[in-house]
């Protein structure tokens, strides 16, 4: 008796059933025992269909993580309630450097401004720093700087759409700087103007 008939009477001895019934363990045992068959023309040079279905979803993975890496990677729900002190008051003063992109913040902008941090955590304290912020405003390089030492950039870009009217070409101007000052891929701003459209 041949190594492959032992296997297969173990294996029917093993499947029995209580009825006496072994049909499919006998059926999976002889496909193993059987050699296998010799490659055709078509397929003797071709991919595996197993492989060429792993590298499909391992294709289709990588790219899903790829279009979502930024949202993992980058915090871009913006809550002043998240923040310290330091990166709650670089974000105010980046709503007015913002505000004051097209040469001035009158009372509308400044309501806005007052309206936007209270929808983000906001509170009294902010109200203080967005007066300050107002009255002392930071040199725009050294405020840049800050943001990008603390690592807030997709906050300050997103304060930013928060502050203004993105309606202006003005506006837009100063939201295409700062995302290329701050470094920012553009699925990242992507995200940000949806996420914040006003």
């Amino acid at each position: 008796m041949t190594s492959a008939q032992q296997f297969i009477g173990r294996l029917m001895g093993f499947g029995r059933n209580r009825d006496g019934q072994f049909h499919a363990l006998q059926e999976e045992a002889l496909a193993e025992a059987a050699p296998p068959e010799p490659p055709t023309r078509r397929h003797r040079h071709g991919p595996e269909p197993q492989r060429i279905v792993q590298e499909a979803l391992a294709a289709k993975i990588l790219g899903a993580w790829l279009q979502n890496r930024h949202q993992t990677l980058f915090p871009l729900t913006l809550n002043l309630g998240t923040l310290d002190a330091a990166g709650r008051a670089l974000l105010v003063r980046m709503m007015v450097a913002a505000a004051d992109a097209d040469g001035g913040i009158d009372e509308a902008e400044q309501d806005r401004i007052a309206a936007a941090l209270e929808a983000i955590g906001g509170g009294k304290a902010e109200r203080g720093l967005l007066a300050e912020a107002i009255a002392t405003p930071l040199p725009l390089g050294a405020l840049l700087h800050q943001v990008m030492e603390a690592r807030l950039g997709p906050h300050a870009y997103a304060a930013s759409l928060l502050a203004l009217d993105r309606r202006s070409r003005v506006n837009q101007a100063w939201l295409d700087y700062l995302a290329a000052r701050l470094a920012l891929p553009e699925e990242v701003t992507a995200s940000l103007n949806r996420r914040y459209r006003a």
